[in-house]
């Protein structure tokens, strides 16, 4: 068997130890040291294949079922490309209701009546994909100027009825919800649901405000001003329903810190950004916001006339932006667009059609229990061969092997592993999603090892104590192994002469 040195100081990491009942497998388990009290500390599951040759190189507990963080989004986005196909695209629209004046040669339009904003349930990552690119609201407020559109009188409704109203997930945790990453979800999903709060250093103290700035939240501060060389800190709270962003910390004297905030009632924000983008597009504007009823249907029996229209990016680049980024509300939506239905789509159809599609990979969907499609939610379990089975099924997969691999993040990329892995060699190849949770991270995806060979693996730790850096740098290290991998004469064979199963059952 091959001896990895550098493993054998990574598993009982920084006094992590592991019951004596975790015993490790395959060519590269004698490299593992684990520590002999009888209590573990950490509970971790490893799996480590070979997509071309099909054995184990690695494995503890691969059926062990583990709260996998953001790992979660990997089954949703993967199982949305499979469904829509990379080249598939959302569109949303703007439709009117009411007079409409034309002026000028019939070159400009005034509307007195009604308008209508319809999402696509898909993720807005325009901003994403090209920094000071203008997002899906001014792009669409852009989209009107162009076309005409100079006066607007009347009310912007905003047509949420593609999903059911279903802003959170089951187990989401009070204290995330102000943050982005915590932020209710609609069809618009406009900026992901979020603002930039901004506290800005003045000679006499900060100033507060926010990004978009029709934002409906009220801001009430407690910030100090300190030395220009000390780092800015912001810290945030919002009661369930409330408006109030309490909003405490310190800024340096001439400097500026930024926070992504969730916004409130994510319909009729939407509503109010749009007004505020179509007047910095150069539209007069009096309006009002109203949000369509659950059954679609508007006051007045008119029906409305598209003005215009925008697509999403393709699929392939939407999800290259959710995984490398951890987008969760964004994932959600991608969750139940997976859901049949024409409108009030459901997480729990979209979770039933993602069971769906996993059985038919050959996950065994007795390793899953979901209640969200972002992993957010610590209700979530799922095992390593979970992960590894539906891994290599994509990456076999003749249409998505390659676009399901190069939408996950890589080292110094844009995204979540930017600053991760500086010592992985130049020769090896990483696509991965992390996660992470109080006391819980996770890593899967694909590595290609010095010999070319493709590897598909998966590191889930529960019960990290004292934070998830220790459990971070052996995933590291771990991943910087397999990808040192050279097979020797007797690589491929378990003891006994057994060629080992790709995913124990």
């Amino acid at each position: 068997m091959l001896l990895v040195p550098v493993l054998s100081a990574i598993l009982g990491w920084d006094g992590h130890v592991f019951a004596a009942c975790d015993v490790p497998s395959g060519p590269l388990a004698d490299s593992l040291r684990f520590g002999t009290e009888a209590a573990a500390r950490s509970h971790v599951g490893i799996l480590a294949v070979s997509l071309d040759r099909g054995d184990t190189l690695l494995g503890l507990n691969p059926e062990g079922r583990f709260i996998p963080a953001s790992n979660m989004k990997l089954f949703v986005t993967g199982a949305f490309l499979k469904q829509f196909g990379p080249d598939a695209r959302g569109l949303a629209d703007i439709a009117a209701v009411g007079k409409l004046d034309r002026s000028k040669g019939r070159r400009e339009l005034a509307l007195k009546g009604d308008l209508i904003l319809r999402g696509s349930g898909y993720p807005d990552v325009y901003q994403l994909l090209k920094p000071g690119s203008r997002g899906l609201l001014d792009s669409l407020a852009y989209l009107l100027y162009e076309s005409g559109m100079r006066k607007f009188e009347g009310t912007v409704w905003v047509d949420g009825t593609l999903f059911a109203r279903e802003p959170y997930g089951p187990g989401w945790a009070v204290d995330d919800l102000p943050w982005s990453y915590g932020a209710p979800l609609n069809s618009v999903l406009a900026n992901g649901n979020a603002a930039t709060l901004l506290a800005t250093a003045t000679p006499t103290g900060v100033v507060l405000s926010l990004d978009p700035p029709e934002t409906p939240l009220k801001m009430e501060g407690r910030l100090s001003l300190v030395d220009s060389s000390s780092a800015p800190v912001l810290s945030i709270s919002r009661d369930p329903g409330s408006r109030v962003l309490r909003v405490s910390g310190r800024v340096p004297r001439g400097g500026v810190a930024k926070r992504q905030v969730a916004v409130p009632e994510p319909d009729s924000t939407a509503g109010l950004v749009l007004l505020g983008a179509m007047r910095r597009a150069g539209i007069k504007v009096k309006g009002t916001v109203a949000t369509m009823p659950a059954n679609g249907r508007r006051p007045g029996s008119k029906d409305p006339v598209t003005l215009t229209s925008l697509s999403s990016p393709p699929a392939s680049e939407v999800v290259s932006m959710v995984d490398a980024y951890s987008l969760n509300v964004e994932t959600e939506a991608l969750l139940r667009l997976l859901d049949p239905a024409p409108a009030g789509k459901t997480a729990a159809q979209g979770l039933r059609k993602l069971s769906s599609m996993l059985a038919e990979a050959g996950v065994d969907t007795l390793d899953l229990s979901f209640v969200d499609g972002s992993g957010l939610s610590p209700l979530n379990l799922a095992t390593p061969r979970a992960f590894v089975r539906w891994l290599a099924y994509l990456g076999q997969d003749s249409t998505l092997s390659k676009v399901f691999r190069e939408t996950l993040a890589v080292p110094g990329g844009v995204g979540t592993l930017q600053r991760r892995f500086p010592d992985l060699g130049p020769e090896a190849s990483l696509r991965a999603k992390s996660g992470t949770l109080t006391n819980v991270s996770a890593l899967s995806g694909y590595v290609t090892s010095a010999e070319g060979e493709r590897i598909v693996f998966s590191i889930l730790s529960n019960g990290n104590r004292g934070g998830v850096a220790s459990a971070r740098a052996a995933e590291e290290a771990i991943v910087g192994a397999l990808s040192r991998y050279r097979r020797g004469a007797e690589s491929g064979t378990a003891p006994g002469g057994a060629t080992p199963r790709m995913i124990p059952r």
